[in-house]
This record gives structure tokens, C-alpha cells and sequence, in this order.
């Protein structure tokens, strides 16, 4: 290898030293110069080709930056709707409570809200779904889902102090018909009671289901037929079925069946059975209030609405001809008293279900939501006997009716004024059963009975006022009006002359004319949380009379009473969003 090398070596370098040494030919000049042209062509080649790299690198960055600018777009309008369906969830929910605190007396279902101010406008005569107090859609500790439907649970641990300055005997309930008269032992002695009966739980299951909206609501509560011996050791107060019911939303169509409130209730909005659209006071005592006609009973009924403002319908309800103890019997015939409801009796032959149309209309005066609505009533009665020297039975019905009309209106913000007023023939178990719905008349001879109805109506009228996120305020005044029916005992042998019926000369003080009541609501939330509840106290003061249609000599000219209702309430989490709400919040 070393030989070869040297070879190489002395082979290649002469022809190096001649290279050197030759003379360059006489061309060399202009091939010099025609190669430096083509260096240079190819120099501005090379430097076109990196500006046109440089270019297109640059509208590649420009193009992804934009790319990524509209990326970024996308992400916060995802946020932002994101955040917009929750709030517009929360919003919707809020809005479905009614304009008081977390349940004060028999109404709402739940707890009532905290909305802000600015929450948003609820809707009118436009279906409305349930309380979000029992509408939380699988969100909150309470709330969760079973295939496509929304379970929430709710309600209220409640603990009451009631004191009343003459001893009804009552309960959370006062019986307004019963106050006693300072001439008795219990008008001279004030009642003081403590309870937890008011206490209630409920469940919302929502689904869809095609075209149709559907959910089913129950609610209950501890103040049923309780034991006679209830208060004195272990309190065992009975629980009872409050509402129990099923809907069913289909375009403008709403179908409803089960226990509800009547559509006798007068609605805050629309027609719809929710307790949130229902204007049945802040009050806290459960028979609410004097001059409001309601019901919790059985009910069928078919709602259309028409648009937004617009809805009528109309339902059945379940009836029970009324005597109560108010009615003095024909003596011949006192065992008829059977075929109606005298305070224990619940099998009474009805004739047909209470027919009760309404329509309901909603809109805006001035950035203000009115509220009007009109119901109707079609009641009926029956009874049997054998008249004297008969041997088969003759049948008597009576058929009656009435009516009533509702308002409320945003005077101004957060400040509602409302009222309602309602008339009938027969209508009194609409009010809180406070009078008879009718009375037996016998016919002249004394041979033969037929059922007779009474007039009875009421008012009421009064204002809301959400003072501030965490007070409310409200005053209402109500009455009731029961009409005397009475005449001359024909089938009184023994004593001929003697008068019966309702509200007649010598009919006890139990026959009352008139039962008024003036009312002050103070509710109070101290703190609330979507995770571990609400604490509330409220307030009522109620001051009440009554006077009979007929008053003894020396005795006194009408009963009266005052009385508190004082409690704290601790609201579940899945209802703790709603202590005090706004009813119809304006957009300031």
C-alpha cells in the first residue's frame, strides 16, 4: 500500500506544476464574467425563492394566529352560553316561586326565593311548570335523575310557637267560625302552643316524553286526624296527603288530574296549579286566612292557552254537600242529616262534581304585570226521605252557583297590591267550610223535606312588599259573608213555631253573619345556601271577629281574638334558593 501511494504521489504532481505554471487563455476574461452573471442569477433565484418563503411562512402564521384568535372566540361564546343557560335555568326556577317567604301557610309547596332584583320577568298565561323549588333538574344535593327524569326533593323542618289570646282549641289551623265569646271560660283564657306539625316534605318528577311536557308533584305534611291524646306525651301528629297530582303539556294544551288547589284560588299568573302562581298570602296559619276561597280536593281539568297573555279552561271537582253543626234539622226528619257532611260524616251522596270554568288574563301596564282573572262555579245538592203517609222515597236537588274575581298589580317594584271577591248559592265549603253550604226545608204540610242553599261570599285585599333581599312585609284584610235561611218548623208537632234553618231568631252563636280579619306578615331570612339550605323567621299578627245573626239578651254583640304566629324554619338544600322572592321583578 505504501508503494502505491508514492506512485500516486509522483505521478500527480507534475501535472500540478504545470498547471501553474501554463498561461491562462486568451478568453478567460469573458468566461470569467459569464460566470459571475450566472452567480449572480442565481444568487437573486435563491434570494426571490426566500422572500417567496419567507411570504408564504407568513401568511401560514398569520392564518393560524387567526385560527387560533377564532378558536378563542368559540371557547368564550361556549362559556358564555354555558354560563347564560345556567343563569337563564336559575332564573326560570327563581321566578316560579311566589311573591313570599319560604311557605308561609297553607300555600306554596316549598320554599319561597331569594331573586335578585333584576332576575328577569316571569311569563303570563303561558304554561307554567313547577316551583323550582321542586324543579332542579338533577342539580343540588336533593336532586338527581332515573333515566330522563328529573327527581327533586324539598321541603322544610318548621318550628312553631302560636299564642292566641282566647283558648280555641286549635292548632297551626284556626277555626275562624268558632273564636270563643268572652261569656265562655275559653274566651277568658289564652292558648299557647308549640309545634312542629307545620314541618313538610315533597318530590318533583319532570319528564318528556315526545311532544309532551309531563310531571307528577306530591307533597305532605303532619297535620292530619291526629289522636285525641296527641299533645300529651310523644306528639304523634298523623301525616296527611296535602297535594297529590299529575300534568301533562302538550303546545297550548294542559291537562291536569289529581289533588290540587281549586281554580277558586286566586292565581298570581296564568291558570296553571303550581303553588308558586298562586296568591294565598304570606300567612302562617294553615286555613290562611279569612276571605279567601279555596280547596285542596280532587280535580279533573283542561287548560288552553291561547298565547301569552290568554288562558282559560275548565275542571270537575269533587264536592261534599255541607251541613257541618250549623243547621237545625226538621225534627221529623233529623235522620236525613246522614246524606250530608255534619263534620263526620264523609260518604255523602253528591249529585254531580262542582263545575268550576276560568279564565285568566295577563300582561303589562307601564313595565307593570296585571293580573285578572275570572272563575265560575256550578254546584248541586240532593236528599231523600219518605214523606209522611208514603211508603217509597222521594228525591230533592237543588242546584246552585256562583263566581268570584282576582287581581293583583305591581305598583311599584317589588311592591304588589291584590284582591278578590267572591259570591255563590251554595259555595260556603269554599271557605274554609265557615258556614253551611245548605239547609233542609220542609214543605208547608210538614209531609215532605227538600234541600235549600245559602248565600255565602267573601274579600279580601291587601299588599306585598319585598323590602330589601332578606325582608318582606305584607297586610291583608278579608271577611266572609254567610246569609241566613231559616223559616217555621212544619214537622214539629210538639212545638209548632219553632224556627230552623240558618242564622234564624234563637239560632245559636255558631250562625255567623259576618268573620272578619286584619293581618301583618313580617318574614325574615337570616343566611341561605344552594348547598346547605336556608334559616328564616317569620311573623304573623292577625286580629279577627265574628258576629252571629242572632245575639241573646246580655250577651256580647261579637267573639274577638289576636293572635301570633312566631317560628323558624330551616329550608332543605334542594329548596334553599328560594326564601324570598320577587314576584314580578322589573328590569331597573
Amino acid at each position: 500500500m505504501k508503494v502505491l501511494r508514492a506512485l500516486c504521489f509522483v505521478l500527480m504532481v507534475p501535472g500540478f506544476v504545470w498547471a501553474q505554471a501554463s498561461p491562462q487563455k486568451a478568453d478567460s476574461a469573458t468566461n470569467d464574467s459569464e460566470v459571475a452573471a450566472e452567480l449572480k442569477a442565481v444568487r437573486e433565484a435563491l434570494s426571490q425563492a426566500q422572500k417567496q418563503m419567507a411570504s408564504q411562512e407568513q401568511a401560514l402564521r398569520d392564518a393560524l394566529s387567526q385560527t387560533q384568535k377564532q378558536l378563542a372566540v368559540q371557547q368564550q361564546e361556549i362559556e358564555a352560553l354555558k354560563l347564560q343557560a345556567r343563569a337563564e335555568q336559575t332564573a326560570s326556577v327563581r321566578n316560579e316561586q311566589p311573591a313570599r317567604l319560604v311557605e308561609a301557610s297553607e300555600p306554596v309547596t316549598v320554599s319561597s326565593s331569594l331573586i335578585a332584583p333584576d332576575s328577569g320577568v316571569r311569563g303570563t298565561g303561558v304554561v307554567q311548570p313547577l316551583p323550582q323549588a321542586v324543579v332542579q333538574k338533577g342539580e343540588g344535593p336533593l336532586s338527581f335523575k332515573i333515566g330522563s327524569a328529573d327527581i327533586s326533593l324539598g321541603g322544610f323542618v318548621d318550628i312553631e310557637n302560636i299564642f292566641r289570646t282566647t283558648n280555641t282549641q286549635n292548632n297551626i289551623a284556626t277555626n275562624f267560625a268558632a273564636i270563643p265569646f268572652s261569656n265562655t271560660p275559653q274566651g277568658q283564657l289564652s292558648e299557647y302552643r308549640l309545634t312542629a306539625q307545620f314541618s313538610r316534605f315533597s318530590i318533583h318528577v319532570a319528564d318528556k316524553w315526545g311532544d309532551n311536557d309531563v310531571y307528577g308533584y306530591c307533597e305532605a305534611d303532619f297535620s292530619g286526624n291526629d289522636a285525641t291524646n296527641v299533645y300529651q306525651t310523644v306528639n304523634g301528629h298523623t301525616l296527611r296527603m296535602r297535594l297529590c297530582f299529575f300534568d301533562l303539556k302538550r303546545g297550548k294544551w294542559e291537562i291536569l288530574g289529581g289533588q290540587t288547589w281549586s281554580w277558586l284560588t286566586p292565581n298570581r299568573s296564568g291558570i296553571g296549579p303550581n303553588p308558586a302562581e298562586l296568591a294565598i298570602t304570606y300567612n302562617e296559619d294553615q286555613n290562611i286566612g279569612v276571605g279567601l276561597p279555596y280547596t285542596r280536593a280532587a280535580e279533573f281539568r283542561v287548560a288552553y292557552h291561547l298565547n301569552d297573555h290568554l288562558a282559560f279552561g275548565v275542571g270537575i271537582e269533587d264536592p261534599n254537600q255541607y251541613i257541618g253543626t250549623f243547621v237545625a234539622l226538621p225534627s221529623g226528619f233529623t235522620s236525613v242529616g246522614t246524606q250530608f257532611d255534619n263534620g263526620s260524616q264523609i260518604g255523602t251522596p253528591n249529585l254531580f262534581p262542582d263545575i268550576i270554568p276560568k279564565v285568566a288574563y295577563d300582561t303589562r301596564i307601564a313595565g307593570r304585570h296585571l293580573h285578572l282573572e275570572a272563575v265560575g262555579l256550578v254546584t248541586g245538592v240532593r236528599s231523600t226521605a219518605k214523606p209522611v203517609g208514603e211508603t217509597t222515597f222521594a228525591s230533592h236537588s237543588s242546584v246552585g252557583g256562583g263566581g268570584s274575581i282576582a287581581s293583583n298589580f305591581t305598583l311599584f317594584r317589588n311592591f304588589l297590591l291584590l284582591g278578590n271577591a267572591f259570591w255563590s248559592d251554595g259555595g260556603a265549603r269554599y271557605l274554609v267550610a265557615d258556614g253551611p253550604q245548605l239547609v233542609i226545608r220542609p214543605n208547608p204540610a210538614g209531609t215532605d223535606i227538600s234541600p235549600s242553599l245559602v248565600h255565602a261570599g267573601a274579600a279580601s285585599a291587601g299588599f306585598e312588599w319585598i323590602a330589601s333581599p332578606r325582608s318582606a312585609f305584607a297586610v291583608y284584610y278579608g271577611a266572609d259573608y254567610f246569609g241566613r235561611n231559616f223559616f217555621v218548623d212544619t214537622t214539629n208537632t210538639t212545638t209548632p213555631g219553632t224556627i230552623i234553618g240558618y242564622g234564624g231568631p234563637g239560632s245559636p252563636n255558631t250562625n255567623n253573619r259576618a268573620i272578619q280579619q286584619v293581618t301583618f306578615d313580617w318574614l325574615q331570612t337570616f343566611w341561605k345556601s344552594d348547598t346547605h339550605g336556608a334559616l328564616q323567621y317569620y311573623t304573623q299578627y292577625s286580629y279577627l271577629t265574628r258576629a252571629p245573626w242572632f245575639i241573646a239578651p246580655d250577651a256580647p254583640r261579637n267573639a274577638h281574638l289576636s293572635m301570633v304566629y312566631a317560628g323558624i324554619r330551616y329550608v332543605l338544600p334542594s329548596t334553599s334558593g328560594f326564601v324570598l322572592r320577587v314576584p314580578y321583578p322589573e328590569n331597573k
